[in-house]
């Protein structure tokens, strides 16, 4: 009878293995799930940018409508007080109530803005999407772009947190959420110093 038992605790480990292996399978596919992010029609968030080989900047980036967007500059100093203005696809500038071409040192900025807008207003369509469940209690949904893949970051609430495009390279850190109860009659800050401080001149876009 020994050998009759030896064999059958035999076949028990097997099954028992067997049912761990299965169970560490399944549990690998448990962080994937449909998401619902909260990007309103109109909204605005706080953005710290890395791009290119060692630039930052720190800017209040708002949406104001389909096709609208605002980047208000902070830093570097060379952009403090400049905002970049993103209407279909057409970029302006404005700083201090002047208004003109975008000046060379904000371009690698204007570039980086545009890809993330770009994703931004893709993702603001949709009520749901497939995302991937972290341990820090945030999601993450990735995607491909004709400039990139590119991962945008979500809170638990569904905030937006960040967004990453590795091969440009660039890396924007999001807080500070906030949703424009009026987009319709929310002033721009290029709108808010009046159309009648318009000029184009290669001396204030060195200025800034």
């Amino acid at each position: 009878m020994k050998p009759f038992v030896c064999m059958r605790n035999a076949l028990l480990c097997c099954a028992v293995s067997t049912s761990l292996l299965l169970c560490s399978c399944d549990g690998g596919h448990s962080g994937t799930a449909e998401f619902s992010p909260k990007l309103d029609a109109s909204f605005s968030v706080r953005a710290e940018m890395s791009y290119g080989e060692d630039n930052t900047a720190e800017l209040l980036l708002t949406r104001y409508e389909e096709d609208h967007w605002d980047a208000a500059f902070e830093t570097p100093s060379s952009l403090a007080g400049v905002v970049l203005t993103i209407e279909d696809e057409a970029v302006g500038a404005n700083y201090k109530g002047l208004s003109f071409t975008v000046p060379k040192s904000a371009l690698p900025a204007k570039a980086m803005l545009l890809l993330i807008t770009d994703v931004l207003a893709e993702l603001t369509d949709e009520e749901t999407l497939p995302a991937t469940a972290n341990e820090d209690n945030t999601w993450t949904v990735s995607g491909e772009t004709e400039a990139g893949s590119y991962t945008v970051t979500f809170l638990a609430d569904g905030t937006l947190a960040g967004f990453s495009m590795p091969n440009q390279p660039l890396t924007v850190v999001l807080s500070d959420y906030k949703a424009l109860s009026e987009p319709g009659s929310t002033t721009t800050a290029s709108d808010s110093t009046g159309s009648d401080c318009t000029t184009t001149t290669t001396s204030v876009a060195a200025s800034t």
